[in-house]
């Protein structure tokens, strides 16, 4: 099979381009890697995609035929592009297409940091500090979603278009709702309804459920487990 798919189940940038392939439909080989045992197979060949002979081989590498590319939203899109131009996952309108990214963007502005600020808290009174910052950034989600989303035909980004906003944001999503809940005891879900947040809690139900993302979705066990090598231990 000429079409290889380098990854690691746990890595959420990862996961971006095995939902592509799902919806997509694209044949292909699932390479696992161990991120904590990495093969000298898929260094070298990581090495090779960007050369550079000494980086650190990161997930996921995708190879068809003669072309080896990296780096999770390049992966998705030349995968939607080539094997799913008909699903619309990429919106042609350009306005709707920079809008989508611009989700995906936003999310790693605001929703990653504070997510990690929680899991780097590592007392009471800082992981108070760190959930007020995560429904700030939840509050700026919901309210671009009312702004430059649409609630057309569905709840998705696009309204009843599932689309790149989705692919590159529902993995991120899964972890949210794991991480913080799992180690700090906050829960993102009950964030969202304290703070009436009704358009992002709708795009979350929907990114959620989409059959893409239950498939390719990791045993929470395991991620939990992943989840040790950055968050602090509690000191109070």
């Amino acid at each position: 099979m000429a079409l290889q798919f380098w990854a690691a189940p746990v890595c959420p940038y990862a996961q971006r381009g095995w939902i592509a392939l799902k919806e997509t439909g694209a044949q292909h080989e699932y390479k696992t890697v161990d991120l904590h045992d990495k093969s000298p197979e898929f260094v070298e060949l990581y090495r090779k995609v960007v050369q550079d002979p000494v980086a650190n081989a990161k997930v996921p590498v995708l190879v068809d035929g003669e072309l080896e590319i990296t780096e999770s939203p390049v992966v998705a899109e030349y995968i939607l592009n080539k094997f799913g131009p008909s699903t619309g996952i990429l919106p042609s309108d350009p306005a709707q297409l920079a809008k989508a990214r611009l989700w995906a963007d936003l999310w790693g502005s605001y929703v990653g940091p504070a997510q990690t600020a929680i899991l780097q808290a590592d007392t009471k009174a800082k992981v108070a500090e760190a959930t007020d910052k995560m429904v700030a950034a939840l509050k700026v989600m919901d309210a671009f979603l009312r702004a430059q989303g649409s609630t057309e035909g569905g709840a998705f980004f696009l309204g009843g278009r599932y689309s790149i906003a989705e692919v590159l944001t529902t993995s991120l999503l899964q972890r949210a709702l794991v991480y913080p809940k799992a180690y700090r005891g906050v829960d993102l879900r009950q964030l969202v309804k304290d703070n009436k947040l009704e358009r992002f809690e709708a795009w979350m139900e929907a990114a959620f459920a989409r059959p893409s993302a239950q498939e390719t979705h990791p045993d929470e066990a395991k991620l939990v487990e992943h989840g040790v090598k950055f968050t602090k231990p509690m000191l109070d």
